[in-house]
């Protein structure tokens, strides 16, 4: 007696036999796509240029801060001798909002990420 074998779904990737259905791209590249995002939105320790290296917005550190840090905010252009807004940190997540125009440094903060 000859047996049938049993259905099986075509590698991931390719599409599926059944017209009408569409299958949603890989799970890596989803991933890869909010990694990126995250890269791109994310200012990690130095001075930062806010419209050319960072985007203009809302920023919170990723995780609270353990230990003492620094974070400036600069009229762009004048070598962080115009500061707009300072603080120094001993714990929390320090929030901040960059303009264009504007220079961010982050010291030893851990990463900001735009919210």
């Amino acid at each position: 007696m000859w047996l049938r074998p049993p259905h099986r779904a075509p590698p991931s990737g390719l599409p599926s036999s059944t017209s009408g259905s569409r299958r949603s791209a890989p799970a890596k590249s989803a991933i890869s796509a909010a990694e990126q995002h995250v890269r791109e939105t994310s200012i990690s320790d130095g001075t930062w240029t806010v419209g050319t290296d960072v985007e203009a917005g809302t920023y919170k550190t990723s995780a609270p801060v353990s230990s003492q840090c620094y974070w400036g905010i600069y009229k762009s252009g004048t070598n962080g001798s115009d500061i707009i807004e300072n603080a120094i940190v001993n714990g929390g997540y320090p929030t901040v909002t960059l303009k264009a125009g504007e220079d961010f440094e982050n010291n030893g903060c851990g990463t900001f990420v735009k919210q």
